[in-house]
């Protein structure tokens, strides 16, 4: 930056923050050559014997602090970042959509909470009477059936299906594949509010307005989630029975997990700070009591396949698109829905 723009900051900085008492003029500053600078060996400080990486001062600060407490204190914290809903219809804006004889589709709008509207789509079948419900939240990853895929064939087989998208969720080509949505994320932070358990609160709320459907089911609502997007819905299915069944595909297994090594995916869409000091994923799978979780090609936090055995279950070829036609994919499937 040139001087004069330097100093004309300067100078609106002395007028406005420091009611004009001050000199704009830049003073002069010794710079030191790179030589002079350098105060390891080699110019890395990872040579010098005992350093170690940020992840690893992280982890050890972690370890240090890390303190397990119960599920009824987890169910507690859940309810303190505000995930349950009062039970209450959202207000909802429909939409027709072109539709075929054996399946209606209806763009709805819902409200989760004053200011905040969620986009989601409702796959109907022909049939009348009260049919299970099932939950998918949105997901059009590359290589892998989307889950407007999945609605169309879940209602084929006579369920109301509602594909939903929690508020702000992560773009799936931003153009920063390990960051994720961190502005928002930091953002939110900043300001007291957990994107990842307000996005748990959106789901909940897509479950109530399943719940007041007259040719739904409510006590068997099934829910769907892939990749991080699945820890919104682990949270949301701790904290409210109504969600009977869970299938998670290809979400991270860990939070902890995340601190073993120097790079992650996506970590920024499911920190809650200070969380993981006392709970993991597991705990809230604990937390569901004795509610099924089909949870599918467990990942890392780099997104690739974890081979863990049980009770993960896994595809013949690890990580494989999801092909209906395969007799061991249906089987997941119909695991779900019974």
């Amino acid at each position: 930056m040139p001087l004069v723009s330097r100093e004309a900051i300067y100078r609106w900085m002395i007028r406005w923050l420091k009611n004009g008492q001050g000199d704009f003029h830049e003073q002069p500053v010794k710079l030191y050559t790179n030589s002079e600078l350098q105060v390891t060996a080699s110019g890395n400080v990872e040579d010098e014997p005992g350093s170690r990486k940020l992840y690893q001062l992280l982890r050890g600060d972690f370890q240090s602090r890390k303190r397990q407490r119960t599920i009824p204190e987890l169910l507690a914290e859940l309810q303190r970042l505000k995930i349950p809903t009062d039970g209450s219809t959202p207000k909802v804006q429909a939409m027709n959509e072109p539709n075929g004889s054996e399946l209606r589709r209806q763009r709805v709008d819902f409200v989760s909470e004053p200011g905040i509207e969620i986009n989601a789509t409702l796959y109907l079948p022909s049939s009348s009477e009260r049919k299970p419900a099932v939950l998918l939240v949105r997901d059009n990853t590359r290589l892998m059936t989307s889950t407007s895929l999945l609605a169309e064939w879940m209602a084929r087989q006579g369920r109301v299906v509602l594909e939903m998208e929690p508020r702000d969720s992560p773009i799936e080509d931003d153009h920063g594949p390990f960051v994720g949505n961190w502005l928002a994320n930091s953002r939110a932070n900043q300001i007291g509010l957990d994107l990842p358990a307000l996005r748990a609160h959106d789901i909940l709320r897509a479950v109530d307005l399943l719940a007041a459907r007259p040719d739904v089911d409510g006590s068997s609502v099934r829910a769907f989630a892939r990749g991080v997007k699945g820890i919104w819905l682990l949270m949301a299915a701790a904290a409210d029975p109504r969600i009977g069944k869970v299938w998670l595909d290809r979400t991270p297994y860990s939070l902890r997990l995340a601190l073993e090594n120097s790079m992650s995916a996506d970590l920024f869409d499911a920190a809650i700070p200070g969380f993981a000091l006392h709970w993991d994923l597991d705990d809230l799978v604990k937390a569901m009591g004795a509610r099924p979780v089909l949870w599918t090609d467990p990942s890392n936090w780099m997104r690739r396949v974890v081979v863990l055995g049980p009770p993960f279950r896994y595809r013949y070829v690890l990580g494989d698109a999801t092909d209906f036609s395969d007799a061991q994919d249906r089987e997941f499937v119909d695991d779900l829905l019974r």
